[in-house]
């Protein structure tokens, strides 16, 4: 009787990709959760429950919570117990000071290299915020907004730290936004017109003026007022 064929195994390698997308999946997954508010702050993650909900083991799923964790959105207690974080007045201060570094300088650089194209985009972005119905739809227009400045500023490490922070800011804005329950014509306006004035100013060409104008937007309508920025 011929030998019957081995059974095909999988290389470690390929293991470790499939283990790498599925993280990847469930990290999404979480972290829109927690940035939506179906998770709340402080509340326990359970590695079983998320592992078989995705019908996983546990190894994608803690590199996920791993993930979620360089980003800010997750805490891991002494016993490696997870959570979603609470951002507390001290961090909601720091991201803004972050922020308002990050991208004044990014306005700087972006003022230099204005072109058409980005200002298309910044004047659709303005646009389609001008017709969102949503608190979700305003919020993620916003941050998109300024991710463009960003982007259009050229320098990679100041993009990437930019990054860094971004899910943080995500959780803060739709933080905000639950504590509202309709979008504020008043605010909305003032923010459209803030924007506006943004890309005029980038568009001048003006350096000191693009660092100056964004440190000031950002200051007044987030940290102070708590508004969109």
């Amino acid at each position: 009787m011929p030998a019957l064929p081995s059974p095909k195994r999988s290389s470690p390698r390929r293991v470790v990709s499939r283990r790498k997308t599925l993280a990847l999946v469930i990290t999404e997954h979480l972290r829109q959760e927690i940035v939506t508010g179906v998770r709340e702050p402080g509340s326990k993650i359970s590695e079983p429950t998320i592992a078989a909900a995705h019908d996983v083991s546990r190894a994608p799923v803690r590199e996920s919570l791993r993930q979620l964790e360089r980003e800010g959105l997750v805490v891991f207690d002494a016993v490696g117990r997870s959570r979603v974080v609470q951002l507390t007045n001290d961090d909601v201060e720091d991201i803004c000071g972050i922020r308002a570094s990050l991208e004044s300088t990014a306005a700087g650089h972006a003022a230099t290299r204005f072109h058409a194209a980005i200002e298309q985009t910044l004047r659709s972005n303005v646009a389609e915020m001008e017709e969102a119905t949503t608190l979700d739809e305003v919020s993620q227009l916003d941050l998109a907004f300024h991710a463009a400045i960003m982007e259009a500023s050229g320098r990679r490490r100041l993009i990437t730290a930019w990054r860094a922070i971004e899910p943080q800011l995500r959780l803060w804005l739709g933080t905000l936004q639950r504590l509202r329950e309709a979008i504020s014509a008043d605010v909305l306006a003032a923010t459209l017109a803030a924007h506006r004035d943004l890309i005029d100013v980038l568009a001048s060409g003006d350096a000191t003026a693009a660092r100056k104008a964004v440190e000031v937007h950002i200051a007044s309508w987030v940290c102070e007022s708590g508004g969109s920025a």
